[in-house]
């Protein structure tokens, strides 16, 4: 059976060195999304989910075969693949490309056309109700003050990243 500490011992591996947006390291930041989930009471599959969520990103080079290998049940690899948010880059400069080109600024045009194709992977992250909870869990933790400094806030990339999380969590809650 595949367990919580089975889970955390594959994310602790996968995200070592990694930092999350506050400087913390990157597992602290999955734990405080999978123990709130628990504290909602929610099952274990989703606490685990929650650990997992990010580890087939870029940045770890975990693909599907060696979470199998690792012991992780194909179903679980089904809706981590759901929850990892692969940037569909072509979208992005298409869409940003368009929107210059009818008088945007360029950074305003880039801004909006990332807002837009995360919108698009969270709609399919409400396809699968687990990929859902945990998905809008981590928006909520991403929103804390403690993530993002007042000061922050102010700055412009922040500003967009802000409204793109506020927006995803909207359409996610709707």
């Amino acid at each position: 059976m595949f367990t919580h500490a089975n889970a955390l011992e594959i994310a602790t591996t996968a995200h070592s060195g990694q930092t999350d947006k506050s400087g913390g390291t990157y597992i602290s930041y999955l734990e405080s999304i999978a123990n709130q989930l628990k504290a909602n009471g929610e099952p274990e599959q989703v606490v685990i989910l929650a650990l997992l969520q990010d580890i087939m990103g870029e940045a770890t080079g975990y693909t599907p075969a060696k979470l199998s290998e690792l012991g992780v049940p194909a179903e679980m690899i089904d809706i981590i693949s759901i929850t990892t948010h692969q940037k569909d880059q072509t979208f992005i400069d298409d869409y940003s490309c368009k929107r210059m080109a009818e008088g945007i600024p360029a950074e305003d045009a880039t801004y909006e056309a990332r807002e837009k194709e995360y919108l698009r992977y969270i709609d399919k992250v409400k396809t699968n109700p687990i990929a859902k909870k945990v998905k809008t869990e981590t928006l909520k933790i991403l929103l804390k003050d403690d993530l993002i400094t007042k000061n922050d806030r102010r700055e412009k990339k922040n500003k967009f990243r802000i409204r793109k999380y506020e927006n995803a969590l909207k359409s996610l809650e709707s």
